[in-house]
């Protein structure tokens, strides 16, 4: 076959009447449809307004029968050019069944798919032709074409409220059966944190910010080692700049474990110590857990990996990146354009949690600044390089530890205290809590919680 030639888009004029004929028998048929399918999944024109009235009428909590949708469609003044009692009782009687409406609602959707992907071909191929993009450009916007098309969303943004209200109203009602708790998002297992923000909400950037050797990396590991709550192993997918994997397991094992850091780097523990470290690994190894420790990490490179592991892994839970300024945009510019660069970096991470739905944690370094003041503690104004980094984040954690800034030698043998400060918070309040770091294991635990 030439596919070059005009060719009938894919369809199933059958399929469609079917699932129209059955959603107005069935209230069950129908449930089913709207759970599969959207409007725009239909390539008839009548059914798709009719699969239209039939979602409008099922969200206003009426019956969908004849009668009310043969009343909704004159509403509309598109009854009689439809066919009007004639064409809506012939959908009706044509279907012998309404057991078989998800096969054919899968077909239907199946068949939109293939109509998205080909029109998503038809516009990359016209971009390849475009000589002002460069190829990154061309292949970004491909990416995100093939990615909305097989995922079946449209890229129009626009929707009337009433294809949003019911996903919200599900959500009300979950939080309702769970008697007033706020934990909507990725639970991190550090229970202030979770007070404040609700757990990391799908979509949201969230920026831990701090000065070198604080705790970021070991903060944000525990979240994805310890997080997820009780029972749930959800995926969690760290992009690893600045620490090959391997370390970044082995700290995993030592906060698992229990057993000094410093004893699994060299090897010298006991038996008992033996049997801790063997157990943990047994314990890792069922978390599901991803790591990708390239050093080199373009805001395009990181979107178009996120959204493949996406595809093998719908359920993804958590993204986290260690950390934003090794970052780099893709683009060659000046010195005089890092400013402008991690923009785009921090753009790019935000659009891509709200693409993915899912939490995104980026960890970021602070400047100097904060080392000229009496008062160390940390400020918004001391991210480092962009003031889009503030602007795009929901949340902004900003970590401080008094003793990083104590001369007593022993400091690496103790535990201390971390100050977590709140500092932007989209959704909720801001303030201060705290955290006890031990050092040796690598690990952060909820103040004052029994070790």
């Amino acid at each position: 076959m030439d596919y070059r030639q005009p060719q009938p888009l894919p369809s199933s004029r059958e399929a469609e009447r079917s699932v129209i004929g059955a959603c107005m028998i069935s209230k069950e048929a129908l449930d089913s449809a709207i759970e599969i399918l959207r409007p725009d999944d239909f390539y008839d024109p009548a059914c798709r307004i009719i699969f239209n009235t039939l979602s409008a009428i099922y969200l206003a909590d009426k019956p969908a029968d004849l009668v009310t949708v043969s009343d909704e469609l004159k509403a509309q003044g598109e009854y009689d050019r439809l066919g009007g009692m004639v064409f809506l009782a012939g959908l009706m009687s044509s279907v012998a069944t309404t057991a078989n409406v998800i096969t054919h609602a899968e077909i239907i959707r199946d068949y939109a798919v293939r109509r998205r992907l080909i029109d998503a071909g038809n516009r990359i191929v016209a971009l390849a032709y475009q000589a002002d993009k460069s190829v990154k450009e061309i292949t970004e916007e491909a990416e995100k074409l093939i990615s909305e098309a097989a995922h079946n969303k449209s890229s129009d943004d626009v929707r009337h409220v009433r294809e949003i209200i019911g996903p919200v109203f599900v959500e009300v009602e979950e939080r309702m059966k769970r008697n007033g708790s706020n934990l909507t998002g990725f639970e991190t297992g550090f229970a202030d944190l979770d007070a404040f923000t609700g757990g990391l909400q799908p979509g949201s950037l969230t920026i831990i910010a701090a000065r070198p050797s604080m705790g970021k990396t070991a903060f944000a590991v525990n979240i994805a080692q310890f997080g997820g709550g009780k029972g749930n192993n959800i995926p969690v997918l760290i992009f690893s700049l600045e620490m090959p994997a391997e370390q970044l397991v082995l700290r995993m094992l030592a906060a698992e474990s229990m057993v000094n850091l410093s004893s699994l780097t060299a090897g010298t523990f006991d038996t008992d110590g033996y049997r801790m470290v063997k157990e943990a690994c047994a314990v890792l190894a069922k978390r599901d857990i991803y790591i990708s420790d390239t050093s080199e990490l373009s805001a395009i490179d990181f979107r178009t990996r996120c959204r493949r592991f996406k595809t093998h892994h719908p359920d993804l839970g958590l993204v986290i990146v260690d950390y934003l300024q090794l970052m780099s945009s893709g683009e060659k510019r000046g010195s005089e354009g890092r400013q402008q660069e991690v923009s785009d970096i921090s753009r790019m991470l935000k659009a891509t949690a709200r693409e993915l739905e899912c939490p995104v944690i980026a960890l970021s370094q602070l400047s100097r600044a904060a080392e000229n003041r009496t008062e160390k503690k940390p400020q918004l104004s001391d991210l480092r390089d962009s003031g889009a980094i503030e602007q795009d984040a929901d949340v902004v954690l900003l970590m401080f530890r008094e003793d990083y800034y104590s001369d007593n030698e022993n400091n690496d043998l103790t535990n201390s205290q971390a100050d977590i400060r709140v500092a932007k918070n989209r959704n909720g309040g801001t303030g201060i809590f705290h955290l006890t770091f031990e050092r040796e294991f690598t690990r952060f635990r909820n103040h004052g919680e029994e070790f």
